[in-house]
């Protein structure tokens, strides 16, 4: 997973843009992840996972919900949650789910919060 940070220097809200498919992980970062404290409890819990003290990680924001498992690190906005017998994201609609839904592997995952942290911290 590519991705880049950046910060308003006048607001001091960071940014980040990530690499397609991980579109919503941006807009979850942004939202929930502006608080040292939070990265670093949510890295705690990562660590956690790793050494199988627990089985996930599940974290409700405002607008979406991360859940970690052993593998895969995944964050869908709570619209899906609330419409899935009505979703049926196929064709044109395929790429705004982009955008609201997105998963990606543990360590990817690891590596882009660690980066988040250091990122936000400096």
């Amino acid at each position: 997973m590519e991705f880049e940070f950046r910060k308003d220097f006048i607001s001091e809200q960071a940014t980040v843009k990530l690499s397609m498919g991980h579109e919503a992980f941006a807009t979850w970062l942004e939202q929930e992840g502006q608080a040292v404290d939070w990265i670093e409890d949510l890295l705690a819990k990562i660590v956690l996972l790793q050494q199988r003290a627990i089985t996930d990680v599940k974290l409700t924001g405002s607008e979406f919900s991360l859940l970690v498992n052993q593998d895969e690190a995944q964050v869908i906005n709570h619209s899906l949650l609330n419409n899935q017998d009505e979703i049926d994201l196929e064709g044109d609609l395929a790429f705004y789910d982009l955008e609201i839904q997105a998963s990606c592997g543990l360590e990817d995952f690891l590596n882009l919060i660690e980066s988040w942290l250091e990122f936000v911290q400096g």
